[in-house]
């Protein structure tokens, strides 16, 4: 009898480690997936602008620029004719206030997002960078499509959210421009840019932006016309990291893969 009392307690014990095992590789996984920030939700947009009929079909890379419009909580409606709310919740690191010069931040709940649902118009205007920094580059005439358009064009909504519900988020600014750029898939299958960046050699062209929990910045994006239909994502730069968005769908000319020429050539 004893034998089999102690077969029995064997047994037990041996179940009891092995259910302790299991719970053990399970729970690294099971907090990660309670750690990871939810996904952000396109907002419904509301109060849109007359919608242009105008798509931009550009003949090489253009010249990224993505400003800043607005501001808000994170929100299920977004309305365009009211102001941004929250326009004088995040700091810039040259005017932040002494409360918020030591606070901790967290990237972690950054997200990247183009709005596949909601198309909007868009004033497209000259790059001044492209005045600046890339004055020997020339298209077909001697100018760049960047230097010479002013006009409405389509556009999608673009945002980056903090999905963090208590700590804020760094994002690096140039000239009140989010960085980012449009990659696409080529025809072998290569994520490749169809947008360049121009980086200012003024360093008081840079700052730092904290932004709330549960903020999400709104920016536009070009929505291009070709005869190269095709997947793309955002890029964006965010200190030493790249953050990508969602994939969609868009039609490129393939011309757009390659840089403008430089006059010198």
């Amino acid at each position: 009898m004893q034998t089999n009392a102690n077969i029995v307690k064997g047994i037990l014990f041996l179940s009891i480690m092995g259910l302790t095992s299991l719970m053990m590789l399970l729970l690294p996984s099971f907090q990660s997936a309670h750690n990871d920030p939810e996904q952000f939700n396109i907002p419904k947009i509301v109060g849109i602008e007359d919608i242009t009929t105008l798509c931009l079909s550009p003949a090489y890379m253009l010249n990224a620029w993505y400003d800043i419009e607005r501001i808000d909580t994170i929100t299920d409606v977004l309305d365009l004719t009211s102001p941004s709310k929250d326009q004088n919740t995040y700091f810039y690191q040259f005017h932040m206030p002494e409360s918020l010069k030591e606070i901790a931040t967290s990237n972690l709940g950054l997200q990247v997002v183009a709005d596949t649902v909601n198309e909007l118009s868009m004033t497209k205007k000259p790059i001044w960078a492209s005045y600046l920094f890339h004055h020997k580059l020339s298209g077909e005439n001697g100018v760049l499509q960047d230097d010479t358009l002013i006009q409405q064009v389509k556009s999608f909504p673009i945002y980056v959210a903090n999905m963090s519900n208590n700590q804020y988020a760094s994002l690096e600014t140039q000239d009140g421009s989010i960085v980012v750029i449009v990659e696409a898939v080529d025809r072998d299958g290569r994520w490749k840019p169809i947008e360049y960046w121009s980086h200012s050699w003024c360093g008081n062209s840079y700052y730092t932006m904290l932004i709330p929990p549960r903020h999400m910045l709104m920016t536009r994006g070009i929505k291009c016309s070709g005869d190269f239909y095709t997947t793309c994502r955002l890029k964006l730069s965010n200190n030493q990291d790249s953050i990508f968005s969602n994939e969609f769908q868009m039609s490129i000319n393939e011309t757009q893969f390659s840089m403008p020429l430089e006059k010198d050539r």
